[in-house]
């Protein structure tokens, strides 16, 4: 119900609760009005009749006095009226209509009157009269309450048309006051605060009240401007915060190319100076036979080195996008251990998978090969001479970084185990960093781990560490299996 609606409703309850109770107050006491003089009336009727029969009783005796009340009481159609006698000796012709024990008062000189509502109402007055020289008697006057019963009828019709006359005129009124007084205003509040709802701050409310309802008006214009003020300067630091972010990627991208070229130039400078060295010799003539064949050598392992890392920095530079199916990934990393064998004989390493649960993932194979390469082929390196490298398969419910989302979800983890020298803690939190590197210079380009983070990211997974110096690092890849019932049942 609308507060309108509501308003009048209430006021229109109220006035009128108010005039049925004025109503029914009004026909209270008319009731009683009538009622009393009702008793009053037959009171002096009675008194009247029992002077006149005590005269002549004193005068001419009983007969004449009993004959006098004969004579009134047949002039008199109004009241029925008798002469009682009220002693338990009385005939039964002179007994009162009620018990004489009732009507002690009236023996005693008082009048007396009770109604009867039953039936068609009655009431009795009983006005005492003490004949000289006899037992006591009263005056029994019965009157009809007909005609009050139909005085209150006609009452109760009389207020119940003018109650409901007097209903629809407050109605009336009362619906053009709430309309005036409170329906306008609060329709135009609504739509006030349905505009700013929908982002409209424009135009000010018109409070032409000095009420509740206009303290609102005022405060929503106030709201308004507040709103606006927080609107512009929102703009306006969007703004900024877009020129900050375009500069912040220019220096970014600047800063990216700015390490790309320094690790450029530093891992390809030894291999240039050393191709440049050796074809200067050859071209002078300072070697031939068996040196310039030896020469000749360097320079195409040095070109072949070159190569390998120019394909790394594409590598990271340009990272293609993946290509994703469901795949045994214990399949690829049998794979990459039978590549990666004659590397791992070199150094007297055992390269092993380990059995374990089927370890199928929606990823890109060969993005996934290049993977556990780069891990692989760094545990490997981490061996001085003896030892092991495992690669085993388990499925676990992980905790992304906090820059990753931090969702918690079933995801697939490969771990790669090695026995080697371990990594300093100081060194693993810097070794993603693109072109950081703990090897000698010629041995590594410091890309691996950086390409490696980048593909795992991309597959909306993360990598973590745990290394024990002396002792050996673990490697775990940790691939988010999110809907994978779902995908395998529809490859």
């Amino acid at each position: 119900m609308k507060l309108t609606r509501k308003f009048v409703f209430m006021l229109w309850l109220g006035i009128i609760l108010v005039l049925i109770g004025n109503a029914y107050t009004r026909v209270q006491r008319e009731i009683a009005f009538f009622d009393r003089d009702a008793r009053h009336d037959a009171t002096l009727v009675g008194q009247a009749i029992a002077r006149a029969m005590l005269h002549v009783w004193g005068v001419q005796g009983e007969s004449s006095a009993l004959d006098l009340f004969d004579d009134v009481k047949n002039r008199s159609p109004h009241y029925q009226i008798r002469f009682v006698w009220l002693d338990s000796n009385a005939g039964s012709a002179w007994q009162p209509s009620f018990p004489v024990p009732e009507l002690v008062h009236v023996a005693r000189g008082q009048v007396w009157s009770k109604r009867i509502e039953s039936g068609q109402g009655l009431l009795y007055t009983f006005v005492p009269i003490s004949p000289p020289g006899t037992r006591p008697g009263a005056i029994e006057i019965r009157e009809s309450l007909q005609d009050e019963r139909r005085y209150t009828r006609a009452t109760w019709q009389n207020t119940a048309v003018a109650t409901l006359g007097l209903s629809v005129l407050v109605a009336l009124l009362a619906m053009w006051i709430g309309v005036i007084l409170v329906g306008r205003p609060t329709r135009m509040l609504v739509e006030k605060v349905r505009r700013i709802g929908m982002g409209d701050l424009s135009g000010p409310l018109h409070a032409r009240q000095n009420d509740e309802l206009g303290e609102i008006a005022l405060e929503v214009n106030a709201m308004c401007e507040r709103l606006r003020e927080a609107q512009l300067r929102i703009e306006k630091e969007t703004e900024e915060r877009i020129a900050a972010e375009q500069q912040l990627r220019h220096a970014d991208r600047l800063m990216t190319v700015g390490k790309l070229a320094s690790g450029m130039a530093h891992e390809l400078g030894t291999p240039l100076n050393v191709v440049s060295g050796r074809a200067q010799m050859i071209f002078q003539g300072q070697s031939g036979g068996e040196e310039a064949k030896a020469d000749a050598r360097i320079i195409w392992e040095q070109t072949k080195r070159m190569t390998k890392i120019m394909r790394e920095l594409l590598d990271f530079a340009r990272p293609r996008p993946a290509q994703r199916a469901w795949i045994e990934l214990r399949a690829i990393a049998d794979q990459t251990l039978t590549m990666l064998a004659p590397m791992a004989r070199s150094r007297d390493v055992e390269l092993k998978v380990l059995d374990g649960e089927p370890a199928r993932a929606n990823v890109d194979a060969a993005q996934m090969q290049q993977v556990l390469t780069n891990l692989i082929v760094n545990a490997i390196h981490a061996i001085q001479s003896g030892g092991n490298v495992t690669v085993g398969f388990r499925h676990a419910v992980a905790k992304a970084p906090a820059d990753q989302g931090g969702r918690s979800g079933p995801c697939l983890v490969i771990e790669i185990q090695d026995t080697g020298c371990g990594i300093d803690a100081s060194v693993v939190q810097r070794i993603f960093e693109p072109f950081f590197t703990t090897k000698d210079v010629g041995e590594g380009t410091g890309l691996g781990l950086s390409v490696t983070h980048g593909i795992v990211r991309e597959h909306g997974g993360f990598i973590t560490v745990h290394s024990v110096l002396g002792k050996g690092t673990t490697f775990s890849v940790h691939l988010p299996l999110d809907g994978a019932d779902e995908q395998e049942s529809s490859s």
